[in-house]
């Protein structure tokens, strides 16, 4: 018979969601359309953004390379919740509007569109890993934590993942971090090879 070793918890405020989902999340890609669509609009964002960048103080560009790389990683995800948010919020942002505007032209307006706070994620296999932790958070309780403790954890997450404050259902919200989560990972990555291959260039 196989040994099951049982690992230890993860002491951190999220524990019930991050103690079950770290293997999942790291097992999940973005997509190669995802990849393409982000290296696309970051490119077109730094283009614009940095025209005048001789009369640009260093905190404005790195604003300007902040903001394009949100507005890429919301434009290449789509029609997630998350995304609509970083969207609006940034179009409403005096110094960003114009931005985000230029950079999503006609786009903006069907990213400010509301969406039904219901609506769950339509990736299949994002429902079936939240419906898997959904599950499992379920069998925490047994282990003596209390639901007010578990609902004051999700509401600390949902005031990080953008637009997370507008969804009530526990699955949808859970469907959103994960996709949040994988989407940020291929930004960080994206934008580590960008930074890289701009160095490689300085050097020569």
């Amino acid at each position: 018979m196989r040994s099951h070793k049982t690992k230890p918890p993860l002491k951190s405020f999220s524990q019930p969601f991050l103690s079950v989902s770290s293997h999942s999340v790291i097992a999940m890609q973005a997509s190669n359309a995802f990849k393409a669509a982000f290296l696309q609009k970051i490119l077109e964002g730094l283009q614009l953004g940095l025209q005048t960048s001789e009369n640009m103080s260093l905190a404005e560009r790195k604003e300007v390379v902040k903001v394009s790389s949100d507005v890429a990683m919301a434009f290449a995800r789509g029609g997630a919740n998350w995304s609509r948010a970083i969207i609006t919020n940034l179009s409403k942002e005096g110094k960003t509007k114009s931005l985000v505007r230029t950079m999503l032209g006609k786009d903006v307006e069907r990213f400010n569109k509301p969406s039904h706070t219901s609506k769950k994620v339509t990736t299949k296999k994002i429902l079936k890993r939240s419906y898997r932790i959904k599950r499992t958070v379920r069998k925490s309780f047994a282990s003596g934590l209390t639901r007010s403790l578990v609902k004051k954890r999700t509401q600390v997450l949902k005031r990080i993942v953008p637009g997370g404050d507008l969804l009530s259902d526990e699955l949808s919200f859970l469907g959103e971090t994960l996709d949040y989560i994988v989407s940020l990972k291929a930004q960080v990555h994206l934008m580590q090879g960008i930074a890289n291959a701009v160095d490689a260039l300085n050097r020569r």
